[in-house]
């Protein structure tokens, strides 16, 4: 079973977007983090962070950030990716969604999180926001951590199988 989210070159992207979402430099920027995380390349995805950018995911108090208060600056965003990035084995952005409005793009959709033999779902909106240079200044994730833990894991299938095989056959 192929991916609809994945595009012809292997890389995600939402399902409906318009082409000036398309064209976004905060487009840009989200696709190459999404394909720094699912290569496991931390150095290529703090290369696309602004030095001063701020990543609150979830936004709020979470396991990732007791104060809510957001990782900002290189050293807390790569304590973030430690936390957050490096555990799962995979992580699929399903995003239904893109829109873009100067220099930011929210996707609307569902994560899904792989670890070992299982999976978590939770639906998402994320604010992606760009400076001058393409490089990410924010990114605020909109998820309800208590309905992601009380929904738990669930065991992967075939098809989660096959989409992590096309995404990793592709480049992801």
């Amino acid at each position: 079973m192929s991916n609809p989210y994945l595009d012809e070159t292997g890389q995600y992207r939402p399902l409906e977007m318009s082409d000036a979402a398309l064209a976004s430099p905060a487009f840009a920027a989200a696709r190459r983090s999404w394909a720094a995380t699912n290569a496991g390349d931390r150095d290529a995805w703090i290369a696309g962070w602004s030095p001063e950018g701020t990543i609150e995911d979830p936004v709020g108090p979470s396991m990732f950030d007791a104060e809510g208060i957001g990782h900002t600056g290189t050293t807390r965003l790569l304590e973030f990716w430690e936390k957050a990035v490096a555990t799962p084995d995979h992580i699929e952005f399903r995003f239904d969604r893109g829109i873009a409005a100067g220099d930011e793009l929210l996707c609307v959709g569902t994560m899904r999180t792989h670890m070992g033999s299982s999976i978590m779902e939770i639906d998402i909106a994320v604010d992606y926001r760009v400076d001058a240079d393409g490089r990410l200044v924010s990114l605020r994730a909109f998820w309800e951590q208590d309905v992601a833990m009380a929904s738990g894991l669930r065991p992967l299938t075939d098809d989660d199988r096959a989409a992590i095989a096309g995404a990793a056959g592709k480049g992801q």
